[in-house]
């Protein structure tokens, strides 16, 4: 594994970490400044889209998406059981919209642009 792809998955990695923490912590608010939940889980998935592109660009595009979103499902029913959290289905949907704005992101700029395809799918021979 090449040095590049090695930071793009050490920066998901962190990325997951970041949002575990988050999402399972009885009160974010003393973390991060809260303002529009639903826009909050959006861009944040939105990134994380992104990030999961770099880390593992091989990746079929809903493996990628299926991964993300069952990633928030999980991190959802977590919140069940930590008090005082509590599961949101609309939650769910708006990390859905995130992640799936965030691939398509990415894959309409590696269509278009050349340098970025090539940076996505950097190996370690470049």
């Amino acid at each position: 594994m090449s040095l590049w792809r090695s930071l793009c998955w050490v920066q998901f990695l962190f990325l997951l970490v970041v949002f575990t923490y988050l999402g399972l912590t009885p009160h974010p608010e003393n973390s991060v400044p809260m303002f529009n939940d639903k826009l909050m889980h959006c861009s944040g998935y939105f990134f994380a889209g992104i990030s999961i592109n770099f880390a593992f660009p091989r990746w079929r595009f809903w493996y990628r998406a299926a991964f993300l979103i069952l990633y928030s499902i999980g991190i959802e029913i977590g919140q069940h059981f930590m008090p005082p959290r509590t599961f949101d289905a609309l939650d769910i949907c708006a990390n859905s919209t995130g992640v799936v704005l965030g691939l398509l992101f990415v894959n309409l700029l590696a269509q278009k642009i050349d340098w970025f395809n090539r940076l996505l799918y950097w190996q370690s021979n470049n």
